[in-house]
């Protein structure tokens, strides 16, 4: 085919594009809610699976975790042989660990955090029930896990520095205790002084009946088996406002945790912030290199498998629905396509009189389809774009199935989904056009010509 007819072709069908312009915007208007349904509910998703990672990743979890070798696995409550060095070179080894292809340091935070069961006993109403403690330093979990605060319901963070390590009072001045944290009757000498903070769920709160200040007493065993118990105030309520997170949990500084349970030191994991730009996946590479053999690195991926399989179920139903979107589309523009060609028969005709091939024919109606999917999918993607924007920068506030505190989506589509989104527009108006250009390219000029 030569430049000529080519472009001859092209001005024609752009020209045939715009002669009904009723049934052509109709068609435009096809491919643009096509395009608009694909680009915001895909925004929507992105957002709400952002926030959920989000909230795995800067509320819970961090980037990555260092562990002993067999202790996500073990089935003992407090495994005391699994624990990590949790010193401050341990630390600070980890920190300037070589990062991906021996670049820079590439470990912006990391807290040492220390698992144990046990049971809590709220003093007001005399209600015991099991519980998982979690100890950490809250200026090292805070550079971790950055958006704490915002998981908490009420009450406030509990401060690792206003943490008053327990003296125990002479022998020969013990008297009725008044409680850790609570200020002795005149006359009378406490067996014990000291303040400590715990922080609990919604869930422990509510079956507790407990309020924020009220004192509590958590009962542990030590690494020799021994009853260790600790009085303490209760700072602030915790919800992640992630789903199934955190159901019977309390969290208590760990340097307090530690000492009351004789692993000074140690920890059962090593949360870690990866530095901004750094892929978690080669991060967790290159820092296995780095860590002792008889420890693993881990993602928040591989420590979180359900919210993981969860979020690809979702992409799943998500493609499904995209499907069967473009499938709508491509049904509707084919529909409006071959009654274009019935309609001009006699069209079809004198170009072939003309001269027209068949396959000028074929050319010419894929590029009418073409030229129109390109027209819904410019519209759709400027105002999908124009809608995540308003979005984004407002936020949707909402609650998460089972979860009190609200989080705030902000829905986005990166540039090369919309991308893709657009040329799935054209390449849906192709597919459609296809039937339609090649029952037009069949005809016989004589009988084109001669239809009423």
């Amino acid at each position: 085919m030569s430049p000529q007819t080519a472009k001859d072709l092209l001005i024609v069908a752009i020209r045939n594009v715009g002669r009904n312009r009723r049934r052509t915007l109709i068609t435009i208007f096809t491919v643009f809610i096509g395009v608009l349904v694909a680009t915001g509910v895909r925004g929507l998703l992105n957002g709400l699976q952002g926030e959920i990672k989000g909230g795995l990743i800067r509320k819970m979890n961090g980037d990555l975790q260092i562990h002993k070798n067999g202790y996500q696995d073990s089935v003992d409550p407090n495994p005391w042989k699994l624990l990590v060095p949790a010193t401050d070179d341990a630390i600070a080894g980890i920190l300037n660990a070589p990062g991906p292809g021996g670049a820079k340091p590439f470990i912006a935070g990391a807290s040492p955090r220390l698992r144990v069961m046990g049971l809590i006993n709220h003093q007001k109403t005399q209600t015991t029930t099991s519980v998982g403690v979690i100890g950490f330093d809250s200026r090292k979990e805070l550079a971790v896990c950055s958006r704490l605060p915002e998981a908490i319901q009420s009450g406030k963070v509990l401060d690792s520095s206003l943490e008053e390590p327990t003296t125990m009072a002479a022998e020969e001045d013990l008297t009725e205790a008044t409680g850790l944290g609570s200020a002795p009757q005149k006359g009378s000498a406490p067996r014990a002084t000291g303040r400590h903070q715990i922080m609990l769920s919604p869930q422990l709160m509510r079956g507790m009946k407990a309020e924020i200040g009220d004192e509590v007493v958590v009962l542990m065993q030590d690494k020799d088996n021994m009853q260790q118990a600790i009085v303490v105030n209760i700072s602030g309520v915790v919800d992640y406002g992630v789903p199934g997170a955190g159901g019977r949990m309390a969290w208590m500084d760990l340097t307090t945790l530690q000492d009351a349970l004789g692993v000074k030191g140690q920890s059962s994991e090593i949360a870690l912030r990866t530095a901004d730009g750094i892929p978690v996946a080669a991060a967790k590479t290159a820092l296995q290199k780095s860590v002792p053999t008889d420890q693993i690195v881990e993602t928040w991926a591989d420590l979180a498998g359900f919210i993981r399989d969860a979020l690809a179920i979702q992409d799943m139903v998500f493609a499904s629905v995209i499907v069967i979107v473009f499938t709508i589309v491509i049904a509707a523009i084919a529909n409006t396509s071959l009654m274009t060609v019935m309609e001009r028969t006699r069209e079809i005709g004198t170009l072939m009189a003309l001269g027209y091939r068949r396959k000028h024919i074929l050319l010419l109606f894929l590029g009418e389809s073409a030229f129109i999917g390109m027209a819904g999918g410019i519209v759709g993607i400027l105002a999908g774009s124009i809608l995540l924007f308003i979005l984004r920068t407002k936020g949707i506030q909402m609650n998460l199935p089972g979860q009190a505190v609200p989080v705030l989506l902000r829905p986005e589509a990166s540039a090369s989904y919309r991308a893709f989104v657009f040329v799935m527009a054209v390449f849906a108006a192709l597919i459609s056009g296809l039937l339609p250009a090649w029952r037009a390219s069949k005809m016989k000029p004589v009988e084109a010509l001669s239809s009423t």
